[in-house]
Formats: structure tokens, sequence, C-alpha cells
């Protein structure tokens, strides 16, 4: 298959970086998944501490949770500020485009030769 198909699928569909890789920017493809790892776990932790904030709020000393607490986890949880989480959220789709548009652009310049071996 082609590099300019493959590899901007695999780093859309797959893991960003992979595209690099798979068009040999082998240095670039591990920084981009560093990266993407990164921002993912950033995400997780602050929407983790976000919603430890608010359950640890309306819970109480019965630590009880039901369905009557729901829709003040909800309201706890749009109260917050959400500002850090939808920069890394902007950061994280901001690295996947690139991820995307960099392996297509390079998949359509590179081509290996006949006696250079291809991944796929």
């Amino acid at each position: 298959m082609r590099h300019s198909i493959l590899a901007p699928l695999c780093s859309a569909l797959v893991l960003p970086g992979l595209g690099q890789i798979i068009n040999r920017q082998f240095i670039k493809g591990v920084l981009l998944i560093a990266l993407i790892t990164f921002l993912f776990l950033a995400i997780l932790i602050k929407l983790l501490l976000d919603l430890s904030a608010v359950m640890g709020e309306i819970i109480g000393p019965d630590m009880s949770f039901g369905r009557d607490k729901l829709p003040l986890l909800i309201a706890g949880l749009r109260a917050r500020d959400l500002t850090v989480l939808w920069v890394l959220v902007f950061l994280g789709v901001g690295v996947w485009a690139f991820s995307i548009f960099d392996a297509y652009i390079f998949g359509r310049r590179y081509q290996p030769s006949d006696h250079e071996e291809d991944f796929f």
C-alpha cells in the first residue's frame, strides 16, 4: 500500500506518530507518541482530580452515592474551572491533526527505493 495512504490512516486511526514511523521518521514518530501519551495522561489526571473534588463535596460523611446525587455531581463539574482541561484537549487534537497531515505530506514525498526494504 502506498505510504501516502497507509501512514495518515495509521496516524489517524491507530496511534498518532505511527504514520511517521511507517515513513521512517523514527525520532519524530517516537516524539509524537510520547507527546500524545503525555497529553492523554494529563487529561485523565485532570478529569480524575476534578471528579474527586466534586465527589468529596457532595458525598459527605455518609459515603453514599445514589441517583439523587447525580444532578449535584453534574452541577459541581460544570461549576469547576475547566480551562486547563480544554487547553489540554485542544493541544491533543492539534498534535493528532499534525500527525495525520505530516504523515500524508511526507508519505507523498517518500517512496522507498527498490533495494530498500519496506515495512508493509
